[in-house]
């Protein structure tokens, strides 16, 4: 539509131009025509280089809390000399966790090399995938425009706050679950150990040579390890505004506390240890759209948070 209006605006322009040529009797008439038409064309040309050599980049913030501010840098390069009288550009946001798209229009004028910052809206958790569908430049006068494609593309993560459940948790009691042991692959050292006699295989080093010259036969010290081991932090539910997502985040950080590597189970299976290693679950799982947990092994669990909106449920 700005392109027609421009077209419009020129041919207006050059018509008024051939009226006056037309009803005045003299010699301006033709200058004035000429420079109508003439004039507007040669700085057309002289602004193509600029108006193709300008080149528009996306910045932002890797990640942001949800709720804070937050900016998009546009990054204008104009090599040229001659500034850009305006640009249009045409924004499209995609927040890839809840699969909402909006779009905006900007207009930037008298364009050389600078930048800009744009508001990105926080109020929803998820990857936000900010790309620039198009642009459209005008030259030097503002008579005519052209139009080019976008190519630059920035992601930013808005992640959410940490956030306690609507109920207490007790750690101590859910943690609190006797070890299942089994053999541990391999052999080698263990806390835990136990007496059998020998069976072919086993290596000279588990053989209990002291208990053995007691006995008839020899006895093997075997290594055991819990079975039940892992600690599942399950995401079934999200509930209003985001509530189950602080919640992981609040849980996962206090198990990282008490020292308690555990795996988040929501669209994959993520082993944490850190915070760093939450956060980057977190971002993960914000960067495709909420879908149900994935499937996993609770026979080795040792304990399973299930988190359902603001609850916190404990097998």
């Amino acid at each position: 539509m700005p392109i027609l209006l421009h077209l419009i605006g020129y041919l207006l322009l050059v018509g008024g131009a051939w009226l006056f040529r037309a009803s005045y009797i003299g010699w301006l008439g033709p200058y004035v025509f000429a420079a109508a038409v003439l004039v507007p064309l040669i700085v057309l040309l002289i602004s193509l280089p600029s108006m193709m050599g300008l080149t528009v980049t996306l910045l932002a913030p890797s990640r942001v809390m949800r709720g804070s501010e937050a900016k998009l840098t546009v990054d204008f390069s104009n090599p040229r000399l001659l500034p850009v009288h305006s640009v249009t550009l045409h924004l499209e946001i995609f927040n890839r966790y809840t699969g909402e798209r909006t779009r905006h229009n900007f207009i930037f004028r008298n364009l050389e090399s600078s930048r800009s910052e744009l508001p990105l809206n926080t109020a929803f958790c998820g990857e936000l995938e900010c790309s620039v569908l198009r642009f459209e430049l005008t030259d030097a006068l503002g008579t005519f425009a052209l139009r080019r494609r976008g190519h630059s593309v920035a992601s930013c993560t808005v992640m959410p706050q940490a956030a306690e459940s609507d109920q207490p948790v007790n750690f101590e009691a859910s943690l609190r679950t006797s070890s299942i042991l089994k053999p541990k692959y391999g052999g080698g050292f263990a806390e835990d150990h136990d007496l059998r006699p020998y069976r072919p295989g086993d290596t000279a080093n588990s053989i209990h040579w002291k208990l053995s010259s007691k006995m008839d036969e020899p006895i093997v010290r075997e290594a055991l390890v819990p079975e039940n081991s892992t600690i599942f932090v399950v995401l079934s539910r999200v509930g209003e505004n985001d509530r189950g997502l602080e919640v992981l985040r609040w849980l996962s950080r206090k198990l990282i506390e008490l020292d308690e590597p555990h795996v988040i189970v929501a669209d994959s299976l993520y082993t944490v240890a850190n915070e760093d290693q939450t956060d980057d679950a977190v971002a993960s799982v914000l960067s495709w759209p909420l879908r149900e947990a994935t499937g996993f092994d609770a026979g080795g669990a040792r304990c399973i948070f299930t988190i359902s909106g603001g609850e916190v449920r404990c097998q």
